[in-house]
């Protein structure tokens, strides 16, 4: 959604409760509005665990390890260009449901170091 401004696959895969996907939706959206980008990066999945559905819930959780190679990101029409550093190791945790034959995507909570 970053790299291209379009949003289509990941509204079909969030519900509307899934805050982080909105603000991501959102982002990318607005990015893409006023000229910006995102170049693309290399992403490693190197992890995932998968939990039944947890006591008081109504989704499962999957939890997922991932590592992200650097950026290069231009905001409004690249007047300001921003690099990032690489991440080893970041967890995301994923609160999924099966729902009307497909999976869908109810909330995502990066873990901060």
């Amino acid at each position: 959604a970053f790299m291209t401004g379009n949003t289509t696959e990941l509204e079909k895969m969030s519900e509307d409760r899934c805050k982080f996907c909105q603000s991501t939706i959102n982002d990318s959206r607005e990015i893409h509005q006023k000229g910006g980008w995102t170049n693309k990066w290399d992403q490693e999945i190197v992890d995932t665990t998968y939990y039944e559905k947890l006591e008081g819930y109504d989704y499962n959780k999957i939890k997922v390890i991932v590592n992200y190679g650097a950026t290069t990101s231009c905001s409004e029409a690249c007047s300001h260009l921003q690099s990032s550093d690489p991440i080893t190791g970041q967890v995301l945790n994923f609160g999924v449901r099966y729902t009307n034959g497909k999976w869908m995507i109810g909330a995502v909570e990066p873990e901060v170091k």
